[in-house]
C-alpha cells in the first residue's frame, strides 16, 4: 500500500459503549434481542416503545465507556493506524431539552481522542452508527421532519467545534442506504398510520442527503483539509441468470442503493431518483439543490460483507458462494468488484470502514483459535489489493469490522462475534466482560506490521 495508508478497525458507540446511566436511550437501546426477530424491530420498534420487560443489550454494550484505556491499549498493540468510532448523540444532548451540551458526555470523547492520539492512531468519527438517540424519534420522527435536520445541525456543530483540531476523518451516517430496510434503526423514522412507507422513506432520505451536507460544511468551515465522507453499504448485485428480466431487477436496486451516493458525492440528485421524488410529491427546492451541490464528500466510506443476488424467480441465494453460519454469502472478489463501481462512479478516494466475519468463537483452553476468520479477512485483503495494485483504485484505508467484539445489530447477539479481542460476554448479558487476545489478534498485528504483504503470516499461539 503506502505509508500513509489507514490499517485498522471500527466499533460503534450504540453496540460497544454502555455507559447507559450517564446518557439518554437511543434507537437501539429499546431493541430486544433475538436472531428471527430483531431486524424487524429495527424496521419498526412497535410495541418496544413501551419499553417492556426485556433484555435489551445495547444498553450495556461491551462497557468501552467504563474500559476505553485498556481496549485502546490492545489496538495499539496490534499496531492500528486508525480507529473508526462513533460519537453518540444522546452522550452529547440526553434528552433534546437541552440549550447546552453535556460537558461530561464531551469530555468522554476528548478522553478517548487524546488516548488514541498518545498511541498515533488517527480518530474517524461517525456522527450516527444506527445509534440516534431516542427523543429525536418521539419529538420529531426522526429524518421525517425537516426540523431534525436543523438538530442535527447543531449536533455536529457541537462535536466539530469541540474535536476538530484533532480529528481529520469525519463521517456522518453509517450505510445510509441501509435505510431501505431498516427505516427506524438509521432514519429514525415510524411509518405514519395511513402513510405509504415508500413515500416516508424517500422524505427522510431528502433530509438526510441536506443533514449530511450540513456537516461537510460544518467540517470545511473549520478547517478546509477536513476530509468529510458518509458510510455506505456496499454490496454488488448479481443476477442468477441472463435474462432481460433479471438485469432490469439488478438495475432497479443499483439505483436504489446508489441513489445516496449519487447525491453525495456528485451533488446532483439524478433523474431517476428526482423522479421517484416528484411522485412522492415531495418538493425539491432549489436553494436545497444548490446546497447539495456546494457540498459533496471528499472521500466514500465502504462496507463490505456480501454481495447480492436478484432473480425473477424469487431466488437470493447464490449456487457459486458459500454462507456464513448467519447466512451472509462469503465472496472475497465482490469487495474487488465494490471498490472499482464506487471510485468509477464517484472518482473519490476510499477509506474501508467495515469488513469481517460475523460468526460463533469457542474458548478451548483459554484460547480462541479462529482461523476461519483469518481465512476470511486474509481473502479479502488480497482482493483490496489487486484493486489499489492492478485497478488503480484510491483505497487510502482499510478497517475491519470490529476492533473487539460487540453486541451485534441484527440481531443484538454476543455470540455473533467479530473482533480480534474477546469480550467474556454470553447473549443474556452474564460474563466478566474481561478481554482477551483472538489468534487474529497477533495476525492481522503481522499484517499491519508488513503493510499488508505478509497475508500468510505463521502465527505461534
Amino acid at each position: 500500500m503506502n505509508d500513509h495508508f489507514l490499517w485498522g478497525s471500527s466499533i460503534s458507540g450504540g453496540q460497544c459503549e454502555g455507559g447507559y446511566s450517564s446518557r439518554g436511550e437511543t434507537v437501539v437501546d429499546i431493541m430486544p434481542q433475538g436472531k428471527g426477530i430483531r431486524f424487524q424491530y429495527l424496521n419498526d420498534p412497535g410495541k418496544y416503545l413501551d419499553h417492556p420487560d426485556e433484555w435489551y443489550p445495547s444498553r450495556n454494550g461491551v462497557e468501552f465507556y467504563e474500559h476505553y484505556k485498556e481496549d485502546i491499549a490492545l489496538y495499539a498493540e496490534m499496531g492500528f493506524k486508525a480507529l473508526r468510532f462513533s460519537v453518540l448523540w444522546s452522550r452529547i444532548f440526553p434528552t433534546g431539552e437541552e440549550e447546552n451540551p453535556s460537558e461530561e458526555g464531551l469530555q468522554f470523547y476528548d478522553n478517548v481522542i487524546n488516548e488514541l492520539l498518545k498511541y498515533h492512531i488517527e480518530p474517524v468519527i461517525t456522527t450516527i452508527h444506527f445509534d440516534m438517540p431516542l427523543w429525536v424519534v418521539t419529538k420529531y420522527n426522526g429524518f421525517y421532519n425537516r426540523e431534525t435536520v436543523d438538530v442535527y445541525r447543531k449536533y455536529v456543530q457541537t462535536i466539530v467545534d469541540r474535536y476538530a483540531d484533532r480529528v481529520k476523518y469525519w463521517i456522518s451516517f453509517c450505510e445510509i442506504n441501509v435505510m431501505n430496510h431498516a427505516l427506524y434503526m438509521v432514519g429514525g423514522t415510524i411509518v405514519p398510520e395511513g402513510k405509504d412507507r415508500n413515500e416516508v422513506l424517500l422524505q427522510c432520505a431528502y433530509n438526510k442527503l441536506l443533514a449530511n451536507a450540513s456537516m461537510v460544511q460544518i467540517c470545511h468551515d473549520f478547517d478546509p483539509a477536513i476530509k468529510a465522507g458518509c458510510e455506505i453499504a456496499g454490496a454488488p448485485v448479481y443476477t442468477l441468470h441472463s435474462s432481460p428480466e433479471d438485469y432490469l431487477l439488478k438495475l432497479q436496486e443499483d439505483r436504489m442503493n446508489f441513489r445516496y451516493g449519487d447525491v453525495m458525492a456528485k451533488g446532483k440528485i439524478p433523474f431517476y431518483f428526482r423522479k421517484d421524488l416528484e411522485k412522492a410529491g415531495i418538493e425539491i427546492r432549489p436553494e436545497d439543490e444548490a446546497y447539495l451541490a456546494q457540498n459533496t464528500l471528499d472521500f466514500i466510506a465502504p462496507s463490505y460483507y456480501k454481495s447480492n443476488l436478484v432473480s425473477s424467480e424469487g431466488t437470493r441465494t447464490n449456487p457459486y458462494l458459500q454462507e456464513t453460519a448467519f447466512g451472509w454469502s462469503i465472496d472475497p472478489q465482490g469487495m474487488r468488484i465494490t471498490l472499482n463501481e464506487l471510485y468509477e462512479r464517484y472518482e473519490k478516494p476510499i477509506l474501508i470502514v467495515e469488513n469481517g466475519l460475523g460468526t460463533y468463537d469457542t474458548v478451548t483452553d483459554g484460547k480462541i483459535c479462529d482461523d476461519y476468520r483469518i481465512d476470511y479477512l486474509k481473502q479479502h485483503i488480497a482482493q483490496v489489493k489487486k484493486a489499489v495494485e492492478e485497478d488503480g483504485i484510491d483505497v487510502i484505508g482499510y478497517l475491519t469490522w470490529a476492533a473487539m467484539d460487540v453486541v451485534s445489530t441484527s440481531e443484538g447477539m454476543m455470540s455473533k462475534r467479530y473482533g480480534f479481542i474477546y469480550v467474556d460476554l454470553d447473549d443474556r448479558g452474564n460474563g466478566t466482560y474481561a478481554r482477551s487476545r483472538k489468534k487474529s489478534f497477533f495476525w492481522y498485528k503481522k499484517v499491519i506490521a508488513s503493510d499488508g504483504g505478509d497475508l500468510e503470516n505463521d502465527i505461534e499461539y
